[in-house]
């Protein structure tokens, strides 16, 4: 019983249900082999975790996990606040802990985080008890004292977290004890969008990295994203949505291939190669020396595929110029520009200093003592990016885009980036997450990146967390939560040479969850949540409660009797005709994706191969269908690829989602996809480059007739669908 409750306590579970709808039950050993990787990194208790055998292991840690389930489970009732809890605006309350026989006068005070101050004597009348536990005789309560019994409705503290103190005075001697804690005052929903009354918002989603223009250095940047802004704008496009822009840090090796921006270093971070080097202030004083540059420039651009190398040693060339500029004009002088610097590093606090000293750490070890191993250079260049991506959103909102730019939370990091050297007992750094086996990979999937853990989190105060939202949500009119199933679990691997002994971790939702709402509201940001996969009920109902928008993918609206028609999507989310994890449109209908995987080795063999081919050409029946039943397309599948996409993109603008997004790629019909999971040594995923400049797009006449039918179709004013013809 100790070991099953010990289990419960740290979040390995049992079972869950499978992609085919079955029970799966966990075995014992792989439970304990995925409670060794939380365990192995404990100062005290100390485990012994040389075997995974059940009884082995219970014999050989008897007293340890006693001591660790009194850590776990008997010390949040011996003490009388929790570290962390949240509550309801609407009825707000504050937990307590009580032992049976408690006498002394309670007296507790809230500091709320704009200073205001309340003290109350605590009427033990008031108190309802919720819940009770018993522990070597004594008997301890959990007690909610609802603050409408001490204070009027307007007198209530705003939404944000405040910081509580207990105090324990016994009235005859005059000793106190005192205990303090953080409350969040949470909302019951993130923040939703206003609604917009001449059209449903949509917009075109984008790999930054894989834009193109002439005034570029290799790789698609912010001057980039200014130019696309610009553009869709003027064709009533609500948002852009952009792929994560976290920092990659330093690698060597056979990672060096490795460049997802789903595997950062540091998700609070920019990634500093998507600065445009043109628009920074000290440009203009190398600007001379930049036109000198331009073959390197043009040699850079021209291939369609990114020279990640190349192109960061190239870049920060002309960083180190940048910076040094910066350093002798403006930093030593002291002068305004020096004092935006400060307020931002000052502001970002010792998160910035550890991210900034990892960098520089990385680059000493790799190349020596340069400028690159100087820990301000790499303040000034997330001072400069921090700028250059908040302009991005102001010009956006600036321009009538009604969210602007809609970012990307990946839902990890790599475990030797900067995010975990500087958190490390916060990450179990003996595990990896990924996905159990399912249909799409027989063997399951190992994403290589680090996971948070559950307890860490917990007894941290849930600080890193919300520094973590809050760090992200401060650029967006939106932010798209990859994989938000891990604010609930998240499958784990041990970290093997072997891919086995893999297990679901469970993780505090409701705290979690109170915490996105609020920094959602701070922000004035919405949430969507990518609920892809397995979606667990209680994941599904506590988006719906919490006003988190779903992310429906068009390949993946499906039903028994083939696509749904778009008047059968989820209303409140967001419909992403295609993403970066499936392949484009274009690549879609020909099959040549599933031809590519063979040639990958994705595909194992001719047989499977076939039973691709074949599953798909009853797909592409069916879209024929969905078309033909929404908009009354006739065409069969012979039919001019260039019809079947503008029927498909109208028909699918229909969407009754909130929001509709489509790949500015699938506008000029690109085949070749940006990422096909599995195939980091394979496949250069990440690293596509659009093959025609954002001049040459935009001139398009056929991209912009494809963006005036979504802009048509999106309209409240269009004819209702059974009129149309």
């Amino acid at each position: 019983m100790s070991l099953d409750k010990l289990l419960y306590l740290q979040g390995v579970g049992a079972s869950f249900i499978n992609y085919s709808g079955e029970l799966t039950v966990q075995s014992p050993a792989d439970r304990i082999q995925i409670l060794g990787c939380m365990l192995g990194q404990l100062k005290q208790p100390r485990f012994d975790l040389s075997q995974n055998d059940c009884d082995g292991f219970v014999a050989r840690n008897a007293e340890a996990i006693e001591a660790r389930i009194e850590q776990l489970d008997v010390k949040q009732w011996q003490r009388a606040l929790p570290v962390f809890q949240h509550t309801s605006l609407v009825q707000p309350s504050i937990t307590l802990f009580l032992p049976q026989g408690e006498a002394r006068l309670l007296q507790l005070e809230l500091i709320t985080e704009s200073g205001s101050r309340y003290k109350w004597v605590i009427n033990r009348e008031t108190l309802v008890e919720t819940g009770d536990y018993c522990w070597h005789r004594t008997n301890f309560y959990r007690f909610d004292m609802p603050l409408s019994d001490y204070l009027n409705p307007s007198d209530c503290p705003d939404m944000g977290y405040h910081t509580v103190t207990l105090s324990l005075i016994d009235q005859n001697c005059g000793e106190y004890e005192q205990v303090s804690g953080t409350i969040l005052f949470a909302p019951s929903r993130a923040y939703q969008l206003d609604p917009v009354e001449t059209h449903k918002p949509w917009g075109v989603s984008v790999q930054l990295y894989s834009l193109r223009s002439d005034t570029q250095w290799g790789i698609g940047d912010f001057g980039d994203l200014l130019r696309l802004v610009r553009w869709l704008s003027q064709c009533g496009c609500d948002f852009i949505q952009l792929n994560p822009l976290h920092a990659l840090g330093m690698k060597g090796g056979e990672e060096e291939k490795n460049v997802s921006p789903y595997s950062p270093s540091d998700r609070r971070r920019i990634n500093p190669l998507y600065i445009e080097i043109d628009a920074v202030d000290e440009a203009i004083t190398i600007k001379d020396w930049l036109q000198s540059q331009d073959e390197v420039r043009r040699e850079l651009n021209d291939d369609n595929w990114l020279d990640y190398p190349a192109l960061s040693s190239f870049k920060y060339q002309i960083f180190i110029r940048l910076y040094h500029i910066f350093y002798q004009e403006h930093y030593l002088k002291k002068d305004d520009r020096f004092t935006d610097f400060k307020q931002f590093v000052d502001g970002e606090g010792q998160a910035l200093v550890a991210f900034c000293q990892h960098e520089a750490n990385e680059y000493r070890q790799s190349q020596g003592q340069s400028s690159l191993s100087d820990p301000l250079l790499h303040q000034y260049l997330q001072f400069v990016a921090h700028q250059q991506l908040l302009e991005c959103q102001r010009q956006a909102k600036g321009a009538g885009m009604s969210l602007g730019l809609i970012g990307d939370l990946a839902v990890g990091v790599r475990g030797d980036g900067a995010e975990v050297a500087s958190n490390s007992d916060i990450f179990c750094q003996r595990a990896s997450i990924g996905a159990p086996p399912d249909d799409f990979s027989c063997k399951g999937q190992n994403w290589g990146l680090t996971p948070l853990d559950p307890i860490a989190i917990k007894q941290d105060g849930f600080r890193y967390f919300t520094q973590l939202v809050r760090a992200n949500m401060r650029y967006y009119g939106a932010l798209r939560v990859d994989h938000v199933m891990a604010m609930l679990r998240l499958w784990w691997w041990p970290m093997n040479t072997v891919q086995t002994g893999g297990c679901y971790v469970y993780y505090p939702l409701d705290e979690l969850m109170a915490i996105i709402r609020t920094e959602s509201v701070k922000a004035q940001c919405a949430v969507i949540g990518e609920d892809l996969g397995i979606v667990p009920p209680e994941i599904n109902a506590q988006l719906v409660e919490s006003g988190i928008y779903s992310n429906e993918l068009f390949y993946f609206c499906k039903d028994a009797q083939g696509f749904k028609a778009p008047m059968r999507h989820k209303p409140h989310s967001l419909m992403m005709l295609a993403n970066h994890d499936v392949p484009p449109l274009a690549a879609w209908w020909s099959k040549s994706d599933l031809h590519l995987k063979r040639e990958l080795g994705v595909i194992d063999n001719e047989d499977e191969l076939d039973q691709a081919l074949e599953a798909r050409e009853g797909e592409r029946e069916s879209l024929l269908l969905t078309l033909n039943n929404t908009l009354g397309f006739d065409g069969d599948l012979s039919c001019d690829y260039l019809l079947l996409l503008e029927a498909w993109i109208k028909a699918s603008a229909h969407s009754q989602s909130t929001l509709f997004s489509v790949q500015l790629v699938d506008l000029f019909c690109e085949h070749y996809s940006a990422n096909i999971p599995g195939t980091w040594r394979e496949y250069a995923n990440w690293q596509r480059r659009m093959p025609y400049t954002l001049e040459v797009l935009q001139k398009s006449p056929s991209i912009n007739n494809l963006i005036k039918t979504i802009q048509q179709v999106r309209s409240a004013s269009v004819t209702p669908l059974g009129a149309i013809t």
